[in-house]
C-alpha cells in the first residue's frame, strides 16, 4: 500500500522538507485527490484532509498524523490476514513458525521465541519450543522451564500480563525477574529491549508466551540500531498473541478430535474382530493396501486417473472408511457370521443322531418281520442285519460330513441328499418323521461355500448397517465421506454388487480401490475356516479376471500389480491403524 499526499505544486517541497527523512522516502506525491492526505485541495484523504491550506506547520502535523493512521490500519490488515491464516493452518511447526515470524514482521523485532505450557508432574512448566533470530544461528534445543522459577518468559506466563523491558541488562533490582544471558554469550549475541506477553485462549488460560527481541529501527543512512519497544508495540503484539493463542487453542481441540477418532476406530475395529476372530486384521490390512493403491494412484503420470491427488485429510477419511467397512457385521448374528460349515452348530449331531436311530429302527423291523414269518431267533441272522444297517448308515453319514463342508456340491451328491430327506425315522411322538428338516436340506445343498441364500442376504446386509451406523456418526467436514466410501466397497462396475447395484463412476474412486484391496485380502488370507490361502500369482489373476469382466476397475487394477501394493503389507506390519 502506497502512502500519497496531495497538496499543491508549490507547496510539495517546503513540505518534503519538514518530514522527517523515513517518512519522506515512502511518501508518493499527487497534485489532486484521491490521495491517504489532501491538504488545500477539493477532495476526501483516507487518512486526513483539509480543503484550505493549514499552513506548513499544520500540514505537516496532518500528514504525520495520517501516516500514524496509515501505520495503523497496515498493522491492523496484517493482523486480521495473519487471523485468517492462522485459523486455516494444520501443522503445529508451521504455525508456530508463522506466529513468531509474522509478529517479528509486525514489531520490527530482530529476533523471537516462543514458549509453550505444558503439564508435568512436577506442575506446569514452559516448553522452549521455537526460536528465530536474523542476525546470529541461536544454540536451541527443547528444553523445559518451571515457571516457579524467576525467568521473564516464566514470570509473564505466571501472571498472565506482558513485560515490555527497554533493557533486559539493567533490569530495576526489585523486580523478582532476570535475564538469563546463556544463550547471548553462546552465540555471541546481545538481547536489549524485549517486548513478552502471554498467549490466551478466549477464557483467559495461558497456552503459552511470546518472546520479541531487539526492535529494530533504520535511520536515513540505512543504518540499523536497537531501541526499546514503544507502548504502542504493547496492544499490537497482545492481539498478535490473542489470535495465536486461539489458533494455538483450535489446533490442540482438532488434535484431541482426531485422537477421539482415532481411538474411537481403533475401539471399532476391535468390536468387528471380536465378533469374527477368524478374520482378525482383515479391516487393517484393507486399510494398508486401499491407501497404498491410493498413493500410488496419485503417482501417475499417464491414464484416466493421471492428475489425481489426494490431501492428507482425504487419505486419512480413506483409512477410516477402509477400516470400518465390515463395522456392520455386528449387527449380524453370529452363527451366521462365523459359520464355518453348511449346517448350523447342533444340527449335524442331530442328523448323525437319527441316522444311528434309524439303522438301529431298520434292524428291528427286519427281525420283527422274521418273528411274525414263524422264523426262530438266530444270533447271526441279528449280527448280519445289525452289520449291513450299519454299514449303510455309515455311507450316509459320510455323506452327510462331507457335504457340509465348504466345498463344491456334485450333481450326484445333490440327488443323493434328496433321497436321504425322503427318509424317516421313529419321533418321540410315536410318527414317522423325516430325517432332515427342509433347512437342513437347504443347507447342505449349497451349491459353494457354506452360506444359504438367506444368509447370503444376511451377511450382505452388513454393508447397509456399516453406512447406517457411520452414518450417525458427526464426522469432521474433511471426513465427511467416510460413510459414503464405506457404502459403496462391495458395488461393482457393471451394477453386479450390493447392496445398490452401482454402476460406473456411480461408485467413488476411493471405494473402487477399496473393493480390489478387499477381494485380494480375502482371497490371500490364510485364517479362513472355511478355505485355504489363494497363492498370490492365483489371486492376482483372480483380480484381473474380474478387471477383464468389467467388474473391477481395470486401471486400478493394473496399478495394483505393476506398483506391488501388497508388499505394502510388509512394510506396515502395524496395519490397524497405519501412521
Amino acid at each position: 500500500m502506497t502512502f500519497t499526499v496531495a497538496v499543491p505544486v508549490e507547496h510539495q517541497s517546503a513540505l518534503g522538507g519538514t518530514l522527517p527523512d523515513a517518512l519522506r522516502r515512502r511518501i508518493t506525491w499527487a497534485s489532486s485527490s484521491p490521495a491517504e492526505v489532501v491538504l488545500g485541495l477539493p477532495g476526501a484523504g483516507r487518512f486526513a484532509a483539509c480543503e484550505a491550506w493549514p499552513g506548513l506547520a499544520g500540514a505537516a502535523a496532518l500528514v504525520r498524523a495520517g501516516w500514524d493512521r496509515h501505520q495503523d490500519r497496515l498493522a491492523m490488515d496484517r493482523l486480521h490476514d495473519l487471523g485468517r491464516a492462522l485459523a486455516a493452518e494444520q501443522d503445529l511447526d508451521r504455525l508456530l513458525e508463522r506466529i513468531l515470524a509474522e509478529g517479528r514482521a509486525l514489531l520490527r523485532a530482530e529476533a523471537g521465541s516462543l514458549y509453550l505450557l505444558k503439564d508435568s508432574p512436577r506442575g506446569p512448566e514452559l516448553l522452549f519450543a521455537y526460536t528465530q533470530n536474523e542476525r546470529v544461528e541461536l544454540p536451541f534445543r527443547r528444553v523445559r522451564i518451571p515457571i516457579t522459577r524467576p525467568t521473564i518468559a516464566g514470570r509473564v506466563a505466571a501472571t498472565a500480563q506482558p513485560l515490555n523491558l527497554p533493557d533486559v541488562y539493567d533490569l530495576p533490582p526489585d523486580v523478582p525477574y532476570r535475564f538469563d544471558p546463556s544463550f547471548d554469550r553462546a552465540a555471541g549475541y546481545r538481547t536489549t529491549s524485549m517486548l513478552v506477553v502471554p498467549m490466551t485462549d478466549v477464557v483467559g488460560e495461558v497456552l503459552g508466551v511470546l518472546q520479541f527481541i531487539n526492535r529494530v529501527e533504520t535511520d536515513a543512512q540505512g543504518a540499523r540500531r536497537v531501541v526499546p519497544f514503544p507502548e504502542d508495540d504493547e496492544e499490537l503484539a497482545q492481539s498478535l498473541a490473542a489470535q495465536a493463542g486461539v489458533a494455538l487453542k483450535n489446533m490442540r481441540l482438532r488434535r484431541d478430535i482426531e485422537q477421539l477418532f482415532e481411538a474411537f476406530v481403533d475401539a471399532s475395529v476391535g468390536a468387528i474382530e471380536s465378533r469374527d476372530p477368524t478374520t482378525s486384521g482383515h479391516s487393517g490390512r484393507v486399510a494398508v493396501l486401499t491407501v497404498s493403491l491410493a498413493e500410488a494412484l496419485q503417482r501417475q503420470v499417464r491414464g484416466p486417473y493421471a492428475g489425481v491427488r489426494f490431501t492428507p485429510a482425504q487419505l486419512r477419511e480413506l483409512r477410516y472408511a477402509s477400516l470400518l467397512h465390515d463395522f456392520g457385521k455386528v449387527g449380524v448374528r453370529e452363527e451366521v457370521l462365523v459359520k464355518a460349515k453348511k449346517l448350523p452348530p447342533g444340527r449335524m449331531e442331530v442328523i448323525l443322531q437319527r441316522l444311528r436311530q434309524r439303522g438301529l429302527e431298520l434292524t428291528l423291523e427286519a427281525l420283527s418281520r422274521a418273528w411274525e414269518e414263524g422264523l426262530t431267533f438266530d444270533p447271526a441272522r441279528l449280527e448280519a442285519l445289525r452289520a449291513s444297517h450299519h454299514a449303510e448308515v455309515e455311507e450316509w453319514i459320510a455323506l452327510v460330513q462331507s457335504t457340509n463342508e465348504p466345498n463344491v456340491l456334485p450333481v450326484e451328491v445333490k440327488d443323493n441328499l434328496a433321497q436321504l430327506a425322503c427318509m424317516g425315522f421313529w419321533h418321540w411322538s410315536g410318527q414317522t418323521v423325516s430325517l432332515l428338516e427342509p433347512e437342513d436340506l437347504v443347507c447342505l445343498q449349497i451349491p459353494r461355500g457354506t452360506l444359504s441364500a438367506a444368509e447370503r442376504r444376511e451377511i450382505e446386509g452388513h454393508v447397509t448397517h456399516t453406512y447406517r451406523f457411520l452414518s450417525r456418526i458427526p464426522w469432521t467436514r474433511d471426513l465427511s465421506r467416510v460413510p459414503e466410501i464405506a457404502y459403496a466397497h462391495h458395488e461393482r462396475l457393471r451394477g453386479t454388487g450390493y447392496p445398490r447395484g452401482l454402476v460406473g463412476d456411480e461408485i467413488p474412486l476411493q471405494s473402487r480401490a477399496m473393493a480390489i484391496a478387499d477381494v485380494f485380502d480375502a482371497l490371500t488370507a490364510s485364517d479362513r475356516p472355511y478355505k485355504g490361502a489363494v497363492p498370490l500369482e492365483r489371486s492376482l489373476a483372480i483380480l484381473e479376471s474380474e478387471a477383464h469382466a468389467g467388474n473391477l476397475d481395470s486401471t486400478l487394477v493394473e496399478l495394483f500389480v505393476q506398483a506391488r501394493v501388497w508388499q505394502s503389507l510388509h512394510a506396515r506390519p502395524d496395519s490397524m491403524l497405519p501412521p
